[in-house]
């Protein structure tokens, strides 16, 4: 199966922890809080208040954005 098929099979939450892993790489290498994107890790259990996930997504970028303003 190619990954365009597996992409394309995917649910919301796969796509979700997908991207969420991507980025918690990236955060790690540029040498940011490993722990930054917890909460979000934590929303994506199948039990999870779903649309918490919006303004979990904005406290992180806030963070982020302090972050990098604080790196300049």
């Amino acid at each position: 199966m190619s990954l365009v098929e597996l992409i394309a099979r995917a649910d919301e939450r796969g796509l979700a922890a997908a991207g969420l892993a991507c980025s918690d790489r990236c955060v790690a290498l540029l040498g940011g809080d490993e722990e930054i994107l917890r909460p979000l890790w934590g929303n994506l259990m199948e039990d999870a208040d779903a649309a918490r996930w919006g303004d979990l997504v904005a406290r992180v970028r806030d963070k982020l954005a302090g972050a990098a303003a604080r790196h300049r």
